[in-house]
């Protein structure tokens, strides 16, 4: 079974807005290879990102927790079993 991708909610509002990867890298000032490892949830967004990103999307700050700090965007944070 594949694996669920990390950050659907901000993915869905990309395309709402007709944003791809390489374009919102570039509005919130990081590498696209940043972008992707943000994307992935390797690593967390930055404060400066985020506002950068949500005022290029029209995300309102009170739905932040909803597209950047949900617990399921982030491969470490995930429930992991154990023996």
């Amino acid at each position: 079974m594949k694996a669920p991708k990390s950050f659907a909610e901000l993915r869905c509002r990309m395309i709402r807005c007709d944003v791809c990867q390489k374009e919102l890298a570039a509005t919130a000032g990081i590498a696209d290879a940043t972008m992707t490892d943000r994307m992935a949830g390797r690593s967390y967004f930055r404060a400066d990102e985020i506002i950068k990103i949500a005022n290029r999307l029209d995300i309102a700050q009170e739905d932040y927790y909803q597209f950047f700090f949900a617990p399921e965007n982030y491969t470490n944070t995930k429930s992991r079993k154990t023996a």
